[in-house]
């Protein structure tokens, strides 16, 4: 029982990270390059990075997790909690390796792909992290909040919390940049709930064919 218990949560841990690793390309190579504020405590780290150059993304993104964690097992569980922590851990290591040793650079320059192919790989990241009782940290953890304690479900949690930082991101970057970090808060919103809505469906199969 206890073999099959640790099998379940390798295999949980594996998917968080294959989510983490998908979030982590769209911050790098689509939003952070084109200096898109794309919401969430990754957004924020783009804007102090911007006026602390010498604080990386990851480090920044690691600190202000540390303020949130305790919060998260506190309201929400341990089970999410120690998830949360890896993930936002991972997060952190990810998007360094990517600056740092790939040396990551855009793969686009047209701000609307950048919103459109971003947004669709860190939607979908997100969205497996939520599906696993996890989040990459941050205001993630926030949305998971009010998801739990209201009505609202998760991609609107979100996109309530990131708005935020999406008017901080254009005072910062300009206001058409700004314009789109808010367009790349809504459909992200709207796409983490859809794949949500699918993978808890594909859930459901796989539990009626067992």
């Amino acid at each position: 029982m206890e073999k099959s218990k640790f099998i379940k949560e390798l295999q949980e841990y594996i998917i968080v990270t294959i989510g983490v690793i998908l979030v982590a390309v769209g911050i790098q190579y689509f939003f952070a390059p084109n200096d898109i504020a794309a919401g969430g405590l990754s957004g924020l780290a783009l804007i102090i990075n911007y006026y602390v150059p010498n604080l990386s993304m990851g480090v920044i993104i690691f600190i202000g997790n540390l303020v949130l964690f305790a919060i998260a097992f506190v309201l929400i569980g341990r089970d999410f909690g120690l998830k949360t922590i890896y993930a936002s851990f991972m997060l952190s290591v990810v998007i360094d390796f990517m600056d740092k040793v790939l040396n990551s650079t855009a793969l686009t320059t047209n701000l609307l792909a950048a919103v459109i192919w971003g947004t669709l790989v860190t939607a979908i990241g997100l969205a497996i992290v939520f599906a696993s009782n996890a989040s990459t940290g941050g205001t993630d953890i926030l949305a998971k909040i009010l998801n739990k304690y209201t009505t609202f479900n998760i991609g609107i949690s979100l996109l309530i919390v990131d708005l935020f930082v999406a008017i901080m991101g254009g005072f910062t970057f300009g206001l058409r940049k700004g314009i789109y970090s808010i367009l790349v808060i809504v459909l992200n919103g709207l796409l983490i709930d859809k794949v949500i809505e699918k993978i808890e469906e594909k859930k459901i199969k796989t539990q009626k064919i067992k």
